[in-house]
């Protein structure tokens, strides 16, 4: 009996299987991609600096010393610190909005002291403040200087409509593929999010590379300072 019931059920989800890939066969339809993208101007720029002991004879132009082993005079790394902060502070920085983010080091060279490091993230508001610090702050001393990260209080409201966008574009895409042959979209069939995990980006570059500031003219750092939004969605409509 049991083995009776169980071909019974195996045959009706056969049925049911055969009906719907039928069904599918003889339903026309246009299957899209539509893409929309948005730059937005962020209302927050986290700055990382990194600072790190240094040998003062690196920047002895009078001795020409021909390897760092000659090396002997080293700046303390409070030192270092101290001035970095009253710079800041000068710009008007406030320790608020200052955070230190690591300490320490993970190597040295062969036969000399540790270099000891610190990592501050900076929080501002614009880029003004990021372009004053990278013209003010003395560079002896900082290791790297870079975007940590860029946000917008709104972003989720501009996602939604760079996707609305994109489903706009799936739609006008099938109905002048469809128009060129004589045919017009009915109803949605489905839509599908092609890349909903974030579909943000930006181009975190160093702003300082071996202690040595950006220049004002430096083509790359605009490619820093706005958020990218970018959707896809696959969009499929009746043929009619």
């Amino acid at each position: 009996m049991k083995n009776i019931l169980m071909i019974l059920v195996l045959l009706f989800c056969f049925g049911i299987t055969k009906s719907q890939a039928i069904a599918e066969q003889q339903e026309k339809y246009i299957e899209v991609i539509g893409s929309a993208e948005m730059e937005v101007e962020p209302d927050e720029i986290r700055l990382i600096i990194g600072i790190e002991e240094y040998w003062l004879e690196e920047f002895d132009i009078v001795k020409d010393f021909k390897d760092f082993k000659d090396f002997k005079t080293k700046v303390p790394l409070n030192q270092i610190e101290t001035s970095l902060l009253n710079e800041l502070n000068k710009i008007g920085i406030t320790k608020e909005q200052i955070i230190v983010k690591e300490v320490g080091n993970y190597w040295r060279y062969t036969g000399k002291d540790f270099m000891f490091s610190k990592q501050y993230e900076l929080i501002l508001n614009d880029f003004k403040k990021v372009d004053e610090i990278t013209k003010e702050v003395k560079t002896k001393g900082i290791d790297y200087m870079r975007i940590g990260e860029l946000k917008n209080k709104k972003l989720t409201d501009y996602r939604k409509q760079v996707k609305i966008e994109a489903l706009k574009a799936a739609k006008n895409k099938a109905e002048y593929l469809l128009t060129s042959i004589g045919k017009k979209t009915g109803d949605v069939i489905s839509i599908t999010e092609m890349n909903d995990s974030d579909g943000s980006w930006w181009s975190p570059r160093n702003l300082t590379s071996n202690a040595i500031m950006s220049t004002p003219d430096n083509s790359n750092k605009e490619n820093i300072r706005n958020i990218k939004l970018r959707y896809e969605i696959k969009a499929r409509f009746e043929i009619r």
